[in-house]
């Protein structure tokens, strides 16, 4: 067994220089085969010691909500390990998907049941049929490297659920993983969770997580974020960005009156980027907060609809010269971990 284990680490190690070319955008695409990681997993309930460590800390960021009673897709599922976690979550139905037929058959012999099935299929091809589900687990499967289309399989598998559990792999940069997410995934919410190392190896951070949902949220979830850093951090920055209309100035009068914004500093309209580094805990309001702040933890996008724009601009001429330049979304770019797309209140 140590012998097996030792494999295991080796072989682990070889992908991870591949992993970081693909986040970098230097793809290596290598042959697809079977007989990769069959038994990847331990299950000490099954004598099956894998790379993976028992003691799984992505079992624990799974909020049970997602999957009890919800159709579940595990892309790229191996030995159907998190499948079999689903099904012990309450889920009414999960599908493992592979390509490596082995790993398939291995799934199959450990985890068959009523409320599970496996198939073998390549989410490379265009062809492959891939239905709706409530929740897609898309875990550690975007930087392999045998993937030859990784934003297109990320895009397809965005676009069957309402939730999708997302994990890149040791080394990659979490930040450019959310913005792969908002790229390619056309979600509401992106929201960093934290690294996962939870295999037999002590000499990397873990591997970035993240939960990805379309649920429509309003303003009210910003001093609740808030208040979660500053219990959980020392240090947080925060970025709200919209669209001219969407009351982002209304929003930091009320924000600045808010006892659950105490110790935060709250800055709008302000480019000052000396100021902007120098504060531990910021709020920074601006159409450009995005480019201001060099590291964001959490990116808020204030959406609001054209009609009520049209509204706020009526009586204002500068507005209205200037509309269609008013028009632009809001610059940003790969800086961020956690994005949260929000409806601006109407009455701001």
């Amino acid at each position: 067994m140590s012998r097996f284990t030792a494999t295991c680490r080796r072989i682990s190690r070889a992908p991870r220089t591949l992993v970081s070319r693909v986040i970098s955008r230097r793809h290596s695409v290598a042959t697809k085969r079977d007989q990769w990681f069959v038994d990847y997993h331990s299950d000490p309930s099954r004598q099956v010691v894998g790379l993976r460590d028992k003691t799984d800390q992505r079992l624990k960021l799974f909020r049970t909500e997602d999957i009890a009673g919800k159709r579940v897709l595990d892309a790229g599922c191996n030995m159907g390990a998190i499948v079999n976690h689903c099904v012990k979550l309450g889920a009414r139905r999960v599908t493992g998907l592979d390509f490596d037929s082995a790993a398939v058959d291995r799934a199959r012999t450990l985890y068959s049941g009523p409320t599970t099935a496996f198939r073998c299929d390549d989410l490379d091809n265009p062809l492959a049929a891939l239905e709706p589900h409530d929740t897609v687990m898309f875990l550690s499967v975007y930087g392999t490297k045998e993937l030859e289309d990784r934003n297109s399989i990320l895009s397809r598998l965005a676009g069957l659920s309402q939730v999708m559990y997302f994990e890149g792999h040791h080394g990659d940069d979490p930040r450019q993983c959310a913005w792969v997410l908002l790229k390619y995934g056309g979600f509401q919410t992106i929201e960093f969770l934290g690294h996962t190392n939870d295999e037999l190896r002590q000499d990397s951070i873990g591997r970035p997580f993240f939960r990805c949902d379309r649920v429509a949220r309003d303003v009210t979830i910003v001093p609740e974020l808030v208040e979660k850093h500053i219990h959980k951090d020392s240090a947080f920055k925060m970025a709200v960005v919209g669209r001219s209309g969407a009351g982002k100035s209304y929003l930091a009068k009320q924000w600045a009156a808010d006892r659950r914004f105490d110790g935060v500093t709250i800055l709008d309209d302000v480019n000052d980027r000396d100021q902007i580094r120098s504060t531990g805990r910021l709020v920074l309001l601006d159409y450009r907060a995005g480019t201001y702040i060099d590291e964001i933890d959490t990116f808020v996008f204030l959406d609001v609809d054209e009609n009520t724009r049209l509204k706020r601009f009526d009586g204002d001429p500068l507005r209205q010269d200037d509309y269609n330049a008013l028009l632009r979304t809001p610059p940003v770019q790969g800086n961020f971990l956690s994005f949260y797309r929000i409806e601006a209140r109407r009455d701001g």
